[in-house]
């Protein structure tokens, strides 16, 4: 028996359809990456409150679990047995290896960190990114990126406030994942001819089975049913926001879709002050403001100079 939608439902949803595809390609970029944003800072959210309840290897392993089955569904209906092949790239097991630590370490500190301190920190990404690839690709990086990298490192500094009450060791935690997301993104300039769904399955797969590894050092519950509703929906976010990532940047020009990436910072804030009634003191804004100005700068450098050819 066929399952049919009702008539209503569908001329809705088409009407929603034709809305999107009139809308201008930078304006539908725009709202794609805003909801990308929205979708991460929401399964961060639900990843934070799931840290008391159950441990992060479980955790983690039950949400790569219900990710997988969703992305390893598409895969075997998308790609072709040449793309399979793409499994066994040297540079895409050592991505997939990054992109798991980086999971890791991001949603461990969040059982200790603030969402929106942690949320910010993750926004040094790029600046990382653009160190890295001076540091180890031997890219060209003038002193204009290099200041605004070091700056942002600043912000960090300003948002962690170490030897005070209020810093917490977990923030290495979240250093550690802006340093394995670096390489992560790094290694991926190298994967142009593998499938974006491999690459996804590849690192939700290997998140979920390296979750094992914590097996012997916790101790394992039968999950209630919140607690697997809680993880379907973090997984669900986590798959959303992939999606919305991929549609923004296929949709509009990088340069008027990447700036928006920064709208986490404010997601993750809004999430942090309505749930925990957490607002962060005057220096970690302070600290929020340098780490997004400095990445905003370094993006528009380097789109700048690519524009001149300056950049390959």
């Amino acid at each position: 028996m066929m399952f049919h939608m009702p008539a209503e439902v569908t001329v809705r949803l088409r009407t929603i359809e034709r809305r999107i595809t009139r809308m201008p390609a930078n304006v539908r970029g725009i709202v794609a990456m805003l909801g990308a944003m929205l979708a991460f800072a929401l399964g961060d959210t639900l990843m934070k409150l799931q840290s008391g309840h159950m441990p992060l290897g479980e955790s983690l392993f039950v949400r790569g679990l219900m990710a997988s089955a969703v992305i390893w569904g598409a895969v075997v209906y998308t790609c072709t047995v040449v793309q399979w092949a793409a499994l066994r790239d040297r540079f895409l097991m050592v991505r997939t290896l990054a992109d798991s630590a980086a999971s890791f370490f991001y949603i461990a500190a969040l059982g200790k960190v603030p969402l929106a301190e942690a949320g910010a920190i993750m926004q040094t990404n790029p600046l990382a990114v653009t160190a890295g690839a001076a540091l180890f690709l031997g890219e060209s990086v003038g002193w204009r990126r290099s200041l605004a990298t070091a700056i942002g490192f600043l912000g960090v500094l300003m948002i962690i406030q170490p030897g005070s009450a209020g810093s917490s060791w977990a923030s290495l935690l979240v250093i550690g994942a802006v340093l394995m997301s670096a390489g992560r993104d790094l290694v991926t300039r190298r994967l142009e001819a593998v499938p974006t769904l491999v690459v996804t399955a590849a690192a939700a797969s290997a998140t979920t089975v390296i979750s094992l590894l914590l097996l012997p050092f916790e101790v394992w519950r039968a999950p209630v049913m919140v607690d697997v509703a809680r993880l379907a929906l973090a997984a669900l976010c986590v798959l959303a926001g992939q999606v919305l990532v991929i549609i923004s940047i296929r949709s509009g020009d990088v340069s008027a879709v990447v700036p928006f990436r920064y709208s986490s910072i404010l997601w993750t804030m809004l999430l942090s002050v309505t749930i925990w009634g957490y607002l962060p003191n005057k220096l970690t804004l302070a600290g929020i403001v340098v780490v997004s100005v400095a990445g905003l700068y370094a993006f528009y450098r380097e789109q700048s100079l690519r524009q001149q050819g300056r950049l390959q």
